[in-house]
């Protein structure tokens, strides 16, 4: 991409992917504080906003405006795709988590309390998010396929679609403190915006850096809007934000991996969701002090403040909508 290029590239990218979503982020929390339904008691009893998590649906359509612009600019046709399809990933993992946030009643927990429930001829809300955003998961893998190393062979897709799916709802398990879901996503966002930055050098013979950089860009832009707000315990990202930040960080990992570092990442994902069944991802934290640092990072504290390490959230809500941290709510 020559440099002219990729300057007004990276100028439409900050704009779209950063600028509109940190614009909507400052018109959304009047709004929220207004309206007496979106509010709600946080982890150490304070009252925050909810409905933050919709800032993602707005990057959702920034991300496809930004990949065609990225297309026409002469970048890769591969990071538009992975561009484009996380956009609409984000959009449809934000409103199945917007759903559950709204009426998710927690009556049934885990994989196998929605897959019972459904069985059961009940679906719950976990359970339609369940399969909505594994479908969405599928079909956002089955679209980068043609430009990915595990090609489109079905074991591929569904390896990918599975990882993804994986991704949305671990983040989404994190999402129990103010800002621990945003600091995990940053991590996995970046990790993915380097592979595809590496990938695309490697396949195209291009430079990683200007597509590492296009990449990491429009990824980031909606953490950048929603940071000081989740951070700083005026508003929670909810599933809404949580499964949409998960999903688009995946999909732009698996997109670039091997086939056999899909399944490894996919396995991972797989073994944190299952352990978090039985394991409290908040005791762990507390107990290791430089995850425990690294947790607090940013974040008001206040002499009332749980530290504990028994408190894993259970006695007040938290950012999934939920009673703890050992649940599976895809």
């Amino acid at each position: 991409m020559p440099l002219a290029s990729f300057a007004i590239a990276l100028a439409g990218v900050v704009v779209l992917c950063a600028g509109l979503p940190w614009a909507v982020a400052c018109l959304l929390l009047p709004a929220l504080e207004a309206s007496p339904g979106a509010r709600a008691v946080n982890w150490r009893g304070s009252e925050v906003m909810l409905g933050l998590g919709i800032v993602w649906m707005a990057w959702g359509g920034s991300a496809l405006i930004s990949a065609w612009l990225l297309e026409d600019l002469g970048s890769p046709s591969s990071v538009a795709a992975v561009l484009g399809t996380a956009g609409v990933l984000a959009v449809a993992a934000s409103a199945f988590g917007l759903v559950d946030d709204a009426y998710g009643t927690g009556d049934a927990r885990g994989f196998k309390g929605h897959l019972t429930a459904l069985v059961r001829g009940r679906l719950t809300t976990g359970g339609l998010k369940l399969v909505g955003i594994g479908v969405a998961s599928v079909a956002a893998a089955r679209a980068v396929a043609g430009f990915a190393e595990w090609g489109e062979s079905p074991i591929g897709v569904l390896a990918a679609g599975a990882s993804v799916a994986l991704s949305a709802n671990l983040v989404n398990l994190l999402d129990l403190r103010p800002g621990r879901a945003l600091k995990a996503y940053v991590v996995l966002a970046l990790a993915g915006a380097v592979l595809v930055g590496l990938s695309a050098a490697r396949v195209a013979g291009g430079s990683f850096v200007p597509v590492a950089a296009l990449i990491g860009v429009a990824l980031l832009g909606p953490a950048v809007a929603c940071w000081r707000y989740d951070l700083g315990e005026r508003a929670m990202l909810g599933d809404a934000g949580a499964n949409a930040m998960g999903a688009v960080a995946g999909l732009a990992i698996v997109s670039a991996l091997p086939l056999a570092g899909v399944v490894a990442f996919g396995a991972v994902a797989l073994a944190l969701n299952l352990l978090s069944e039985r394991v409290s991802f908040s005791a762990v934290i507390e107990r290791v002090r430089i995850l425990a640092w690294l947790d607090g990072l940013g974040r008001p504290r206040s002499p009332d403040s749980p530290t504990g390490p028994h408190d894993d959230g259970a006695s007040r809500y938290d950012g999934n909508g939920s009673a703890g941290d050992g649940s599976l709510e895809v």
